[in-house]
């Protein structure tokens, strides 16, 4: 895996150089690049997580980063694969029957993944919860754009398939994030620790002794 080009591809990014995706789209070396840049960021997103928990000061910050930023980063990356990217290419394939590669698929969303990695600026007291959702937005909306770049549907018929591939993948991790007083083991990175401290304030107000 060839470092500098990666951080060639992020900085026309960040420089808004959509034309990436199609330089990534038919490089067969990127296939590789593309799983790590998505797994990379997504682990970003679980250091940010667990650190946003340690500033809270909600405790138990050993648990948090053993099964939210670690062990929920790797199910993040896992779903990733098969639930959004998968999603993604039964609806282009087999509902709207245009054409579109798994491998291409594969290198282009993982690029427009790479926004996941903001979220490890969560810990920023009062911003938390805006730049999750900001990096959840920006990574939404890049991989729309990617997935264009590598299939004949039109913009409609990939915005439908890239929000249901990612509204599975979000609604999954919301739910494997629940926790309760007793078990505190959120398996999802990043903002998804919102609904772990939702889960356990709701156990609180209905705990009876």
């Amino acid at each position: 895996m060839n470092m500098q080009e990666v951080i060639s591809w992020l900085r026309r990014l960040i420089n808004l150089d959509m034309r990436v995706f199609d330089e990534v789209r038919s490089n067969p070396t990127a296939t590789i690049p593309g799983v790590v840049i998505v797994a990379a960021a997504t682990f970003l997103a679980g250091i940010g997580g667990w650190l946003w928990w340690i500033v809270r000061g909600f405790g138990g910050s050993g648990d948090i980063l053993i099964h939210s930023a670690i062990i929920g980063s790797i199910i993040a990356v896992v779903l990733w694969g098969l639930v959004w990217l998968g999603i993604v290419y039964v609806m282009l394939t087999q509902v709207f029957r245009e054409r579109a590669y798994v491998e291409q698929l594969l290198r282009v969303m993982g690029l427009g993944a790479s926004p996941l990695a903001l979220m490890a600026l969560m810990f920023i007291p009062g911003l938390s919860f805006g730049i999750g959702v900001t990096s959840l937005a920006l990574t939404f909306g890049l991989t729309a754009i990617a997935i264009k770049s590598v299939t004949t549907a039109d913009n409609a018929q990939v915005l439908v398939a890239n929000a249901l591939g990612f509204f599975v993948w979000a609604g999954v991790l919301t739910l494997l994030a629940s926790s309760s007083l007793s078990s505190v083991q959120p398996h999802a990175p990043g903002i998804f620790l919102y609904n772990t401290t939702t889960s356990i304030a709701g156990d609180v107000v209905n705990f009876r002794p």
